[in-house]
């Protein structure tokens, strides 16, 4: 294959430029002709033996370049041809005109960037899970979900245009890459095993949380200039298998405590505690960029992009248009300009603020200054003089002096692993983790509380007086333990109502009969078990819509729960509501069909419409 000017045919492709070369393929840069004069650039993959000779692989391969033809996204680089030529198969892909990510991070740490400043780190993420959900959620013609997942988001396979575009590469093709092959083989992970998930290390089935897993390692890597796990292969595996990942704040101690959060969310081992999809960790992203750097310009990546590859730009001709502003920023980043934290929500809002000045000739008039209106005389100098002094003075009152008069409120950042957990202040929801707290100065105290489903509940006392630093929590996880032998059923025929008025009631209603309530969950999920006890308490309280919603929670969780089932049944007969209140006590009954309740759920259906 010759490179530079050079050509070779291949079908209806030119082969010009060879971009290299993995274990599994061949990449070229190519002109495919649609028209005479009329062209456009495409990026050609080529498998390499010994998979072209494996037949049950290129059955795959063609199998998932049919899938990823289906992918039409804007953050997922398109495959609109694939085939076979001369014995030799291939993927046609769309050109992308920039660098992988990888490049970008090594041209970054030549530049003296060590990591890219946060915000920055997560826009390029949070577009990454764009299209990693696309991905995900595509189903085929009958309507079936297609189960696809990347199984190798890296670096390599994240590509960045010059200008600020982020693209998804080899969707498919790495899971033919991986299936029916050990993942240890030579030339098939190569190097990738630092961003495997803990369940790919296992070999378990896969699904989009993996994904999400990697995406993470990716976030971490952009945001420490480090990995969480380094070392040879098998050190790596091992520590990745067992959760043992290095904390981000620990390569960068001033990382904002509530991305941190996000990114140990993540990054971790169990896969129901990480972002149940792509979808959910791209909006966490997108309310931190929210939160902590609303300012932060759209065209940063754009103008890093120029910045980073200014002769590879000029010698494409193509000189890149980097404002003033930008390269102050990177002073600052790259600490020539004094100290300053990457991506802080102070550094992302001088960012913004000075690209007032970064376009000097968008702002350039045809009048010159000199004239007024018209061709009129210009006011003295004077009275010019006096008219800045009044606005200059007014913006100093209005900016500066009610800072000096107002009270100073005190800031307590709130943070929990898992992130999400609903903030209550003196019993007043303010929010969700992570959060950051307004105190007033004074001598009151505060009841500050924690709840998320399917943990336990977490509260303190803050002091107007001394407000912490910080408040950080790993909440922990509630799990029912089975109680050493069941009640009996004498002692529980009057604690099963969650409605009823006995002052002696237990935390939750109790079957009767087969299984007391904490044996009964004991072997389902604890969130479900967590959402019927605080659907409970809500009914207790008389918040009948809440304690509806919780128990619907229960049921997305847990579709088996007669519990669950048995009060959106009494609910529906209390509400007048027959036709929810026939379906849930109907499937009560297919679920426990002796159960202690069957019998006010078949007189509600035969007529006798009562519930409690």
């Amino acid at each position: 294959m010759t490179t530079g000017s050079h050509t070779t045919r291949f079908g209806k492709y030119e082969l010009q430029q060879r971009l290299g070369a993995g274990g599994m393929a061949v990449v070229h840069r190519a002109r495919f002709t649609l028209a005479p004069g009329v062209s456009r650039s495409v990026v050609i993959k080529r498998v390499r033996d010994p998979y072209a000779q494996d037949p049950a692989f290129v059955k795959m391969f063609l199998n998932e370049a049919r899938i990823s033809m289906g992918l039409s996204h804007g953050n997922i680089v398109q495959v609109f041809d694939f085939g076979e030529v001369e014995g030799e198969f291939f993927l046609a892909m769309e050109w992308v005109d920039g660098q992988p990510l990888s490049h970008v991070l090594k041209r970054s740490k030549l530049k003296g960037l060590a990591h890219l400043p946060a915000p920055l780190a997560v826009g390029l993420v949070l577009e990454v899970c764009k299209g990693l959900h696309h991905a995900h959620t595509r189903r085929d013609e009958e309507g079936r979900p297609l189960g696809l997942v990347h199984r190798d988001v890296s670096p390599d396979n994240v590509l960045v245009s010059y200008e600020g575009e982020v693209k998804l590469s080899d969707f498919g093709i790495a899971k033919a890459q991986l299936s029916d092959r050990p993942e240890t083989e030579a030339g098939v992970v190569r190097g990738k095993y630092i961003y495997l998930s803990p369940e790919q290390t296992r070999a378990e089935v896969l699904d989009a949380r993996s994904d999400v897993y990697t995406t993470g390692v990716v976030l971490f890597e952009l945001l420490t200039g480090r990995r969480p796990v380094e070392g040879d292969a098998h050190a790596v595996m091992e520590r990745i298998a067992k959760g043992m990942l290095t904390p981000a704040h620990q390569y960068v101690p001033e990382l904002d405590a509530s991305l941190v959060a996000l990114v140990s969310r993540a990054l971790a081992l169990r896969r129901d505690d990480r972002f149940t999809s792509a979808e959910d960790f791209q909006r966490a992203l997108a309310e931190w960029l929210a939160y902590r750097a609303p300012l932060f310009p759209a065209t940063t990546l754009r103008h890093l992009m120029g910045w980073l590859f200014e002769e590879e730009l000029k010698l494409a001709g193509h000189e890149p248009r980097i404002p003033a502003s930008f390269l102050r920023q990177v002073a600052i980043w790259t600490g020539e300009d004094g100290p300053g934290g990457l991506g802080e929500p102070a550094t992302a809002s001088s960012v913004y603020r000075a690209l007032d000045s970064a376009y000097p000739e968008e702002r350039a008039t045809d009048v010159p200054l000199e004239a007024g209106a018209g061709g009129r005389e210009p006011l003295p100098m004077w009275i010019w003089g006096a008219l800045v002094a009044v606005v200059v003075g007014l913006f100093v009152w209005r900016a500066v002096v009610p800072e000096v008069l107002a009270p100073t409120l005190r800031k307590l950042p709130v943070v929990t692993n898992p992130p999400g957990a609903e903030v209550r202040w003196d019993g007043a929801p303010v929010g969700t983790t992570p959060a950051l707290l307004e105190v007033d100065p004074g001598d009151a105290t505060h009841q500050l509380e924690l709840r998320f489903v399917g943990y336990k509940p977490w509260s303190t006392t803050v002091s107007e007086s001394a407000v912490p630093e910080r408040v950080q929590v790993a909440l922990e996880r509630l799990v029912p333990e089975t109680p050493k032998s069941a009640p009996a059923q004498g002692q529980q025929e009057d604690s099963r109502s969650p409605t009823g008025a006995r002052a002696n009631k237990p935390a939750a209603p109790t079957p009767r009969g087969m299984k007391g309530f904490v044996y009964y969950w004991k072997d389902r999920r604890p969130e479900a078990s967590a959402s019927y006890l605080v659907g409970v308490d809500h009914l207790r309280g008389g918040n009948v819509m809440q304690a509806q919603s919780e128990f619907r929670r229960c049921l997305e969780v847990d579709a088996a729960s007669v519990l669950c089932h048995l009060e959106l049944g009494r609910m529906g007969a209390r509400q007048g509501k027959a036709r929810e209140a026939r379906e849930h006590y109907q499937r009560y009954l297919d679920l426990e069909p002796q159960g202690d309740d069957a019998a006010e759920a078949r007189k509600y259906l035969s007529g006798g419409r009562k519930g409690r």
